[in-house]
C-alpha cells in the first residue's frame, strides 16, 4: 500500500471539487466577510491552487456568485418539494407547508444566509445572482398559489404580486430573526402565515 505525503492534491471528479470548492467557499466568505475573504484561504482549506479555483470560476466575483446560485437551487428545490408534499391539503396548510420549509432552509444554512444579508456589499454578477434568488423564490411562490382553486380564477398579475408580497414578509422576518434569536421555523411560519396568509385569503376567498 501506497502511502500520499501529506499535502498532495487528491483528483477527484469536475463536479466532485466543484461542490466542495463551494462549500469551503460559503463557509470563508460567511465567516471573514466577502472583502475579507481571499482566495489563497480558500485554495488551502480545500487543498487545491489558487490558479485551480481560479479556472473553475474566473475570479472571486465569479466564485462568490457561484456560492450563491448553489445555494438558490437548494431553497428553490425545498419550495417545490413543500409544495407537491401535501397536494391534498387545504390551501392554508399547503401554504404554512411552504413558508416552513424556507425558515427551515435557512436555519440549516445559516452561512448561505448570511451571504444573501450581506447583498449591499455585492457587486455585478453575485448581486445579480441575489435578485435571481429573490425573483425565481416569489416565482415558485407565485406557480404554488395558482395550483389552488380560489386563486385560479385571479388575474396573474394579481396571484404574482400576492406571492411577491409573501416572499417580502418571509425575508424580512427571517433578517429579524437574526438578531432576534429563539424565534423558531414553526413560530415564524405562525407568524407569517396569520399576518399576510389570512390577509390574502380574504382577497382570494379561500
Amino acid at each position: 500500500m501506497t502511502s500520499r505525503s501529506p499535502g498532495t492534491r487528491v483528483r477527484m471528479p469536475r463536479a466532485e471539487r466543484e461542490a466542495q470548492m463551494l462549500a469551503v467557499a460559503e463557509q470563508v466568505f460567511s465567516s471573514r466577510g466577502i472583502q475579507a475573504a481571499t482566495m489563497d484561504e480558500i485554495a488551502e482549506l480545500v487543498g487545491v491552487t489558487k490558479p485551480l479555483i481560479y479556472d473553475y470560476f474566473g475570479s472571486k466575483e465569479g466564485l462568490l456568485a457561484a456560492t450563491i446560485e448553489r445555494a438558490r437551487g437548494q431553497l428553490l428545490t425545498a419550495l417545490i418539494d413543500a409544495w407537491v408534499a401535501q397536494p391534498l391539503a387545504p390551501a392554508r396548510d399547503r401554504v404554512a407547508g411552504v413558508v416552513h420549509a424556507f425558515f427551515s432552509f435557512i436555519d440549516a444554512h445559516e452561512q448561505a444566509f448570511t451571504l444573501l444579508r450581506t447583498e449591499g456589499a455585492l457587486i455585478g454578477e453575485a448581486s445579480a445572482s441575489v435578485e435571481r434568488i429573490r425573483q425565481q423564490t416569489a416565482k415558485a411562490f407565485a406557480e404554488g398559489l395558482r395550483t389552488l382553486p380560489a386563486f385560479a380564477s385571479l388575474e396573474p398579475r394579481r396571484v404574482t404580486v400576492m406571492a411577491e408580497i409573501l416572499i417580502g414578509g418571509c425575508e424580512r422576518l427571517a433578517v429579524w430573526r437574526t438578531t432576534h434569536p429563539g424565534t423558531s421555523a414553526d413560530e415564524a411560519t405562525i407568524l407569517v402565515v396569520t399576518t399576510i396568509w389570512d390577509g390574502l385569503a380574504s382577497v382570494s376567498g379561500a
